[in-house]
Parts: structure tokens; C-alpha cells; sequence
């Protein structure tokens, strides 16, 4: 699958997000690096950010322990595998007690920092016009709000938003199903109602 591929099929994977994970490890949204995309981080900054980042989640990790629960320290990337504990405890992520020591600790709780995001390469002309073409197709097929990509190729995140009836869901499917090859410049595809698109 290529680059704009997954890009793309990133965006409407959040038409399809009908629920969080937990503790702010929710996909990151789609983005594409423009000429308008702030220059990189020097390695200096990204290591300074890290550091902090992941500081900040031990601080919120040591909160979430004096709530009872021994969830693990963060990676050296700030990341902290709350499902490993989750399985380990045998509860659900929706646990009362753990639902309330992670709001207990919320303020704690740290977002990645711009710095440590990845980055892409610039969409060339041609990407961007497939997708102008992919926006066209998916309202043709019964998405009408979809949004035109930016001009840097980002999908604008508050045309996409949004839990989908069950309806919509069934439209969506269909849609992304036909235009899903339009991303890679190919015809559009048939409709197959037996296959399930994911996001």
C-alpha cells in the first residue's frame, strides 16, 4: 500500500473511530508535510521534548499508582502499555476504579509533543490532484460533506469528524470501497457489499 494510500485510508479510519483508547493512545491524525509545514526539529530540541514528555508521564504514571493501580513506567519514548497491565489485572479498560485513578491523574497526563510527531515528505502534484479526485468520488458516492484535501494534501480534521449512523456507516463503507483506488490514480472499483472496508 502506498504512502498516500495509508494517509488517506488514516482519515477515514476517524469516520470509522467509534471509540478511544485509553488514556489519550488514540491514533494520531493524518498529516502531510507542506512547504508551510514547520521545518524539522533540530536533534537537540526532539531530545530535550522527549526528556520532558517523558518526565510528564512518569509524574502521571506515580499519580495512577497511588490510585491503586501498578500500571508500568513509561519506555524510553514516553510510552506506557496500559494494555499489558489491563490484561495482567484482568479488568476491562472501562474498570470503574482505573476509569477514576486516570481522571484523579488527568492533569498529569501528557500529549506527545509536536517535536517527537513524524513527519512526511510532501505530497507531489499528482498525489494531491488523485486526492482532489478521491474527495469528488466519495461525495458522488454518498458521502456529501466529505472535504477537498488542503492545498498542502491534509485532510481538514472537522469535515471528517463525527460517529456515522448506521447508515452512514453502510454509506461510508460503500464509498470508500469504489474510490479507495482513485488514491493511486486507478479507476474506480466495484461495489462489493461482501467486503468490509477498514479504516
Amino acid at each position: 500500500m502506498s504512502r498516500e494510500h495509508r494517509n488517506a485510508a488514516a482519515a477515514t479510519g476517524l469516520l470509522l473511530l467509534l471509540g478511544t483508547a485509553a488514556c489519550g493512545d488514540a491514533p494520531a491524525s493524518p498529516t502531510v508535510a507542506s512547504a508551510e509545514t514547520p521545518a524539522a526539529p533540530t536533534a537537540t530540541a526532539a531530545a530535550s521534548a522527549l526528556t520532558r514528555y517523558v518526565d510528564a508521564q512518569r509524574a502521571w504514571v506515580g499519580c495512577v499508582r497511588k490510585q491503586g493501580h501498578n500500571i508500568p513506567d513509561p519506555d524510553a519514548k514516553g510510552h506506557v502499555d496500559l494494555g499489558a497491565y489491563l490484561a495482567g489485572a484482568k479488568i476491562p479498560k472501562t474498570d470503574p476504579g482505573f476509569v477514576a485513578a486516570q481522571r484523579a491523574c488527568a492533569d498529569l497526563h501528557a500529549t506527545i509533543p509536536a517535536e517527537l510527531e513524524p513527519r512526511l515528505p510532501p505530497l507531489t502534484p499528482q498525489q494531491l490532484e488523485y486526492r482532489r479526485q478521491y474527495a469528488k468520488c466519495m461525495r458522488d458516492n454518498g458521502m456529501p460533506t466529505w472535504p477537498d484535501p488542503g492545498p498542502d494534501g491534509e485532510w481538514p480534521l472537522d469535515g471528517l469528524g463525527g460517529e456515522l449512523t448506521p447508515a452512514e456507516h453502510d454509506a461510508n463503507q460503500r464509498a470508500l470501497q469504489i474510490c479507495d483506488p482513485v488514491l493511486e490514480g486507478k479507476p474506480k472499483a466495484e461495489y462489493d457489499p461482501t467486503k468490509v472496508v477498514q479504516g
